[in-house]
């Protein structure tokens, strides 16, 4: 069996070292969204609040599930076949 040589990004990290970049970035952006969240009350816009404080809410809202969706096919899909592809080649 001979071991391969990892495939390397234009940054010259290996690709493994790249996803992990990047998985910790979710990690981060998911902890942000979390504060803000908690920061809002769960986004939810005060009483009297003016129609441009709850879009601000509901795009944020929008966001975090955006980011999920996101973080989910990333981890979840791309990064597990890139790697399997790396593996292969």
């Amino acid at each position: 069996q001979t071991s391969r040589t990892p495939l390397l990004t234009s940054c010259g990290e290996t690709l493994r070292d790249a996803i992990e970049t990047l998985e910790s970035e979710h990690e981060e952006a998911g902890d942000a969204l979390l504060k803000i969240r908690d920061l809002s009350n769960d986004f939810t816009a005060p009483t009297g609040a003016c129609n441009t404080y709850k879009v601000l809410l509901d795009s944020l809202n929008e966001m975090e599930l955006d980011l999920h969706q996101h973080v989910h096919k990333e981890n979840n899909i791309l990064f597990p076949k890139a790697l399997a592809v790396e593996k292969s080649s």
